[in-house]
């Protein structure tokens, strides 16, 4: 006996893809209607191309310059990095340099100065000594001339010592073109020029720091640079990309119809605005409606016969609609083997298995009676009605499954034009 459940629906898609615009430009050419039917790899939509060409050729100059501009600043970053190096190297050891000889060149100059100190010392003392002979020769120079004696030696005496004061005198005035003062003050000079040359190195040298530092990039600005590059390489890669699918146009990815055109040719569509949409033509579906009566006999897997336009088709029971909609349930039964004969939108209905059993006891579906406790049919032992109560099971448009309380063999009351009870004695007739 097989159970089967009937249910009507609308034919439509079990695949539908909406199209959208990859990009945004002008549609050059749209070779569908709706309605129309297409096939996996048709062509269905054309883009104009000229801006997006334009847009990439700018994006890759974009991307081109982002990066030689990238690589020059690194560039010069590495140039100031080994300028920046090479005035480091060494400079504190040139600064501690300089220190040393600042106070070499102040100890000659201490030195040179307790050079002339000593010199003028010595000339003084000698000088001292001159003017005190010079002063006892002039007194006895004046005991000589009170007395007549002789003056003329203490004279020439006098006059000497006058020479060697005015000597001593001019030693003193000379000082600095003293030899050997001389001799130290060359040699102070020669390194005091030791001094200024290192002096001038250091401020050379840092001079040359402080210009290639700043010219050096940061973390921070190489950071910022590498983005700025893989911003104009994306975009240079959006927009090579774009044109790639705008070149490619829109290719239909199965068979099926064409609905809800949004767009037509010499449009201009935004990226992502909506185009048309494809209904399969080889997944088809009757979408029917189940009471919640129905529901506890139909799971997803069933056999089902639909039959569309008076032809017949294999189908399968897909899903079960979770949720119900007016009180009822939309289920769907794909169509196995579709063929050009279907219409989407048109009416289907669908003789959906429910259930199958083989070798299982049968009654004819007007035997079976029903009152408060249960089911139950008329049996005719010895000659009388006997009341037999029955578990059914699955029921066809004329049988019925007995799973319990008859056995195959029994004789059972399928009609009678007379009022039935246990224990009537009847003669039946057999059919």
């Amino acid at each position: 006996v097989e159970e089967t459940l009937s249910a009507s629906g609308k034919v439509g898609s079990a695949e539908t893809q909406t199209y959208y615009a990859p990009v945004g430009t002008i549609v050059q050419a749209l070779n569908v209607k709706e309605g129309d039917a297409v096939h996996k790899g048709d062509v269905l939509v054309t883009f104009d191309t000229e801006d997006l060409e334009l847009t990439k050729k700018k994006a890759d100059l974009d991307a081109e310059a982002s990066e030689g501009s990238y690589q020059s600043a690194l560039q010069q970053s590495n140039e100031n990095q080994n300028k920046y190096s090479d005035a480091s190297i060494g400079l504190d050891e040139l600064k501690q340099m300089k220190e040393d000889q600042e106070q070499y060149v102040q100890g000659l100059k201490y030195e040179l100065e307790d050079d002339k100190n000593a010199k003028r010392k010595d000339l003084n003392e000698c000088d001292k000594k001159l003017m005190q002979e010079q002063n006892y020769q002039n007194r006895k120079l004046s005991e000589q001339q009170a007395y007549g004696g002789d003056t003329e030696s203490i004279s020439e005496v006098i006059d000497n010592i006058n020479s060697q004061r005015a000597d001593v005198a001019n030693q003193l005035s000379m000082i600095d073109s003293d030899e050997k003062i001389l001799q130290k003050q060359r040699m102070i000079d020669a390194e005091q020029k030791k001094l200024e040359d290192m002096q001038e190195e250091i401020q050379k040298r840092e001079s040359k720091k402080d210009s290639s530092e700043n010219g050096i990039l940061n973390g921070y600005d190489k950071k910022s640079k590498e983005a700025s590059v893989e911003s104009t390489r994306l975009n240079a890669d959006q927009a090579a990309s774009d044109l790639e699918k705008a070149q490619e146009g829109i290719i239909a990815d199965f068979d099926g119809i064409i609905s809800g055109i949004k767009t037509a040719a010499g449009s201009r569509v935004e990226k992502g605005s909506e185009l048309f949409t494809i209904q399969s033509s080889s997944a088809v579906q009757v979408t029917v409606e189940l009471s919640k009566y129905d529901l506890e006999k139909v799971k997803e897997g069933q056999s089902a016969t639909v039959t569309v336009a008076g032809v017949s088709y294999s189908g399968t029971v897909s899903r079960i609609n979770r949720v119900a909609q007016n009180n009822a349930q939309n289920t769907p039964v794909t169509i196995e083997n579709p063929d050009g004969n279907i219409f989407l939108g048109i009416e289907g209905k669908a003789e959906i298995l429910t259930g199958s059993a083989e070798g299982v006891v049968l009654v004819p579906y007007e035997a079976v009676n029903t009152d408060k406790e249960g089911d139950f049919c008329y049996l005719v032992k010895d000659g009388a009605i006997v009341r037999q109560n029955v578990v059914t099971g699955i029921s066809s448009d004329t049988d019925v499954e007995i799973k319990e309380g008859i056995s195959e063999g029994d004789t059972v009351v399928i009609s009678s034009d007379m009022d039935l009870m246990e224990g009537l004695q009847v003669n039946p007739v057999m059919q």
